[in-house]
């Protein structure tokens, strides 16, 4: 059995062979059935740095559209979460787990630069001021041209005074149930290191956005 929605033009993408639903309203749409992670996910993704299918302001002038609809709420507990810029699911992923575990929000692919002015690299995270770099590495770094390029490009940035944190999957997951992901453990000892202590108050593994998440996401 079918659902029917009045949709507005903006709404509607018309395809070769069929319409469909724009990318943005299918992100809100899913509001109702994705976890809060995942739609901050998918949401992130809407605003990829390359070749994004919406922009901010656009996205905010929907939401604003959308006040007491339904899914309007959990999509905009999303939002409060999103970011642009990212270049794949698991920088998002990544993200939210740290800030989960009382890490500090990074910065997403933001540049760094020799002395002289060179780029170096962007970095998947990063805290500037402490001079944290984080990349996720994916099945793919494991390609040995690939690697070469990954080790010259980390030995860059540690020669212009960054530590440079390398994660992958098996960091994102806990060897056991309440167990602290590496991930968070490797980029806390690294921020630490670098002179960074928390907030007076602020919990070392878990923050309010991250007890909307796992509320959501059950």
């Amino acid at each position: 059995m079918g659902n029917q929605l009045s949709l507005e033009p903006d709404e509607i993408v018309a395809g070769v062979w069929v319409s469909c639903t724009s990318p943005v309203r299918t992100w809100f749409d899913l509001a109702g059935i994705l976890s809060l992670d995942d739609l901050v996910i998918a949401g992130d993704f809407l605003l990829r740095r390359r070749n994004p299918l919406t922009t901010v302001d656009a996205l905010d002038a929907f939401l604003a559209g959308k006040q007491g609809g339904a899914g309007y709420r959990p999509a905009m507990r999303a939002r409060a979460l999103m970011r642009a810029n990212t270049d794949s699911p698991k920088e998002t992923e990544l993200r939210l787990l740290m800030i989960r575990h009382g890490l500090p929000e990074p910065g997403i692919n933001v540049p760094i630069f020799d002395e002289t002015g060179g780029w170096i690299q962007d970095p998947d995270l990063s805290y500037g001021r402490e001079k944290v770099a984080i990349q996720y590495d994916g099945g793919h770094h494991a390609n040995p041209a690939q690697r070469r390029s990954d080790i010259f490009r980390d030995e860059n940035a540690r020669d212009a005074g960054w530590r440079v944190v390398v994660l992958t999957q098996r960091d994102l997951e806990p060897l056991a149930p309440g167990m602290e992901p590496t991930a968070v453990t490797r980029v806390r000892a690294a921020l630490t290191e670098r002179g960074w202590t928390p907030e007076p108050g602020r919990s070392p593994r878990r923050t309010s956005a991250a007890r909307r998440s796992d509320t959501n996401g059950r």
